[in-house]
């Protein structure tokens, strides 16, 4: 077979270099143009030895090639749990034959495990195997379904990769927001290096910086490519990219900003009308347009007064939540657990209100000493740009109440 391998550059955001490149099979078709030769390994006609005989010649050129390459470099080559559930034991594996033959230390190699199916168990000591020989362990493809996350757990990947076609169909923008922080966070919280991988335009771009990303790859940058690239040829697009993002991040926020200006007004105004004259010199006061509804904690956290809302120049009193315990809330406790509980304001993270079926989060503020008042306000775009949603991932500045 004609089978050979491509090489696509991953690129560090950080510094913009080319830090590495996912070998990538390539063959010629009938028109002697180069495709991809995926479809050969899902060739039902050949025999499992086969497609696996096959995968080990391309891997086999990969670190040949790549052995070249600088040593600040790495190369991530794919291995599918077909393969792995094939061995007859892990104390002789190919791919660690292969690194001795071409002389690529094993810490610039990483292995991607793919596909969902195979034995977990398995994996799980593949994965230890290549690890205590200095070899990195990837998943690919993270995101397809949640099943996903006994892999994760099971063979604890040092790099986790993203592919960001997922949410190029039916993702609503809070909604991919969302997404990418939890994968982002999870990332962190594993000690995990996120790859996000298929990154055609600048808007998926300013998406996996968002997701926590360490490393870019995708067609923005190369496609895979039959000769390596200097490992500075991606830092001016890399800086330009930056650039735009952070002009669009400051632009929004600062909208942001003069918003919460005015939220804080709001603040001020609705806190010394309910020190001054109760619940009850309400129907004179008209709220912010982005105010959905609030309410009042005592500090143990129990709800003792009705949702207040204003709906055609009414306030709405519901009085079926007085009684309900919100304590657990992190905008709650951290408040009452704060030095300047008196004077600061806290801010949840953006969430979708299950009455209104809206984008809000909750500001929460004292009172006096035995009270909490907890306003929930609409979360809306403050430009038309995708990065408005991107940012309201993360916590606005709020002023301290004067």
């Amino acid at each position: 077979m004609n089978i050979f391998p491509w090489f696509q550059p991953i690129i560090e955001i950080a510094s913009g270099r080319v830090a590495g490149y996912e070998a990538l099979a390539r063959t010629r078709n009938e028109k002697g143009e180069i495709v991809s030769a995926a479809q050969i390994f899902c060739d039902a006609t050949r025999t499992i030895e086969e497609r696996r005989d096959l995968d080990r010649h391309v891997r086999r050129q990969a670190l040949e090639k790549f052995a070249g390459q600088q040593d600040n470099q790495f190369l991530t080559v794919n291995i599918s749990p077909q393969w792995i559930d094939s061995l007859s034991n892990l104390d002789l594996l190919p791919t660690l034959e292969m690194l001795k033959d071409a002389g690529v230390s094993p810490d610039r190699v990483v292995i991607e495990i793919t596909e969902l199916n195979g034995d977990i168990e398995r994996i799980r000591a593949f994965s230890e195997r290549y690890r205590q020989e200095g070899v990195r362990i990837a998943f690919d493809d993270f995101g397809t379904g949640f099943q996903q996350l006994d892999r994760i757990l099971a063979f604890r990947p040092d790099i986790i990769k993203l592919d960001m076609r997922m949410f190029r169909h039916g993702a609503q923008e809070h909604q991919k927001s969302a997404l990418l922080q939890m994968v982002g966070d999870m990332g962190a919280r594993l000690g995990c290096k996120i790859i996000c991988e298929g990154v055609e335009t600048p808007e998926e771009f300013f998406l996996a910086l968002h997701c926590n990303a360490s490393y870019i790859q995708g067609f923005i940058f190369d496609p895979a490519l039959p000769e390596f690239v200097a490992e500075d040829a991606k830092c001016s697009q890399m800086n330009g990219l930056l650039n735009q993002h952070l002009d669009l991040a400051i632009d929004e926020t600062t909208r942001r900003q003069w918003h919460a200006e005015r939220l804080h007004s709001e603040l001020i105004a609705l806190r010394e009308l309910l020190v001054s004259g109760g619940e009850g010199g309400l129907e004179a006061h008209h709220p912010d347009e982005d105010v959905l509804r609030f309410y009042i904690c005592n500090r143990a956290g129990q709800q003792i007064s009705p949702n207040y809302s204003y709906d055609l120049g009414i306030w709405q009193a519901d009085d079926s939540v007085i009684g309900n315990n919100w304590s657990w809330r992190p905008y709650f406790y951290q408040l009452v657990g704060a030095s300047d509980f008196e004077r600061r304001v806290l801010r949840s993270s953006p969430y979708l209100d299950i009455a209104t079926g809206e984008r809000c989060y909750t500001l929460s503020l004292a009172l006096d000493d035995t009270r909490v008042l907890l306003v929930d306000v609409k979360d809306r775009a403050k430009s038309k740009n995708q990065i408005s949603s991107l940012i309201s991932c993360h916590s606005d500045l709020m002023p301290a109440l004067s």
